[in-house]
């Protein structure tokens, strides 16, 4: 027989004694799969049940967002430029924010419901913001989202859920309400500015006529004019500035005290019509119809629910049969190894 043939005549008897030592060893494989089987199941016995509530939302239908229609009167381009999708999404973002969650957490009996009394407001934020999950397809439109909320009580994943939706719902229309009333005020302020700088300008061009109409009547009145006189000064044109003033005052001082009394009283009477002011009608009429328009935010839908997260029947972990099975391969696993460590060492002290 040769060496090669040797060898692999030790290798096939050496293999049978290994089967033959894991069989006289199956008793202490068996003690320890049980054990760690055991330690898997009690880890999945202690472990608390962790369950999923999940909302189902849709974008909003067009008469859901029709209130927003309101911002077009402003000549705003928030609604104008907005589509059911851009809605949507901005309530998701909502819906993602921590601003949510303060507010929710700061609901009375949420955070002793939530989380140990020794929980601050921020790490309660952090905690509770690590339980939500916001699933959106990745494809476009995004026109629909799965919001879910991981807890230990099965019940209350449901009810908080359903309480968060409803207060980002509430969010949104809080925003949505002081950007319209926001919006709406600084075009009043701008209006009433342009009426105030209209009304200001008409009546300093009056002041400046009745003045020029004064002076015209003391040097009449001086004069002894009282009725108009044919002059050649009649071809001065009134709207004449600096260099004919002398010319136009002429002109007008011509046309008498009588007549001069008449313009004077006739262009003061003026200062209370402001009906004349070019341009003033306009922002009187914008004016009226922002002051009629009122802005209701609960008409307001940013979302289709379209499920209502329910109380869920199974926890989503911890996987206890899963726990377990695995727990009895590792167990079986480790309980080989250490038979075979165990063959190994005495092997090699009986050929030492």
């Amino acid at each position: 027989m040769t060496k090669k043939e040797t060898e692999q005549m030790d290798d096939e008897i050496d293999l049978f004694d290994l089967i033959e030592s894991l069989w006289k060893e199956k008793a202490l494989i068996v003690l320890i799969t049980a054990v760690i089987t055991l330690i898997g199941l009690g880890y999945a016995l202690v472990t608390p049940s962790t369950y999923e509530a999940k909302v189902e939302i849709l974008s909003p239908s067009i008469s859901d967002t029709a209130e927003l229609q309101k911002f077009d009167v402003l000549k705003s381009s928030q609604s104008q430029s907005q589509t059911q999708t851009q809605i949507f999404t901005e309530f998701l973002s909502i819906l993602r924010s921590n601003q949510l969650n303060k507010k929710f957490l700061q609901e009375k009996g949420v955070m002793k419901s939530l989380f140990d009394k020794e929980t601050s407001l921020q790490q309660a934020i952090e905690k509770l913001d690590k339980m939500i999950d916001l699933e959106v397809p990745k494809k476009d439109p995004k026109n629909e989202a799965s919001f879910k909320l991981k807890f230990n009580d099965a019940e209350l994943a449901a009810k908080f859920a359903n309480q968060l939706v409803e207060f980002a719902i509430e969010l949104y229309r809080i925003n949505i309400s002081h950007a319209f009333d926001s919006e709406k005020d600084q075009i009043i302020k701008k209006l009433n500015d342009q009426k105030s700088s209209l009304i200001a300008t008409y009546e300093q061009r009056l002041n400046q006529e009745i003045t020029k109409l004064e002076e015209a009547f003391l040097i009449a009145k001086k004069l002894n004019i009282i009725e108009p006189r044919e002059s050649k000064d009649q071809t001065v044109k009134t709207e004449s500035r600096s260099s004919v003033i002398t010319e136009e005052l002429r002109y007008l001082y011509s046309q008498g005290t009588k007549a001069l009394d008449a313009e004077i009283e006739t262009v003061d009477q003026r200062k209370k019509n402001l009906s004349m002011i070019e341009g003033l009608i306009d922002i009187n009429q914008e004016l009226s119809l922002l002051n009629t328009i009122s802005f209701d935010a609960s008409k307001v839908m940013p979302i289709t629910i379209d499920l209502a997260a329910e109380t869920p029947e199974r926890h989503i972990k911890p996987k206890r049969t899963l726990i377990v099975l695995l727990s009895g391969v590792i167990g079986g696993f480790l309980g080989i190894i250490f038979v075979l460590i165990r063959y190994a060492v005495r092997n090699r002290k009986s050929h030492s």
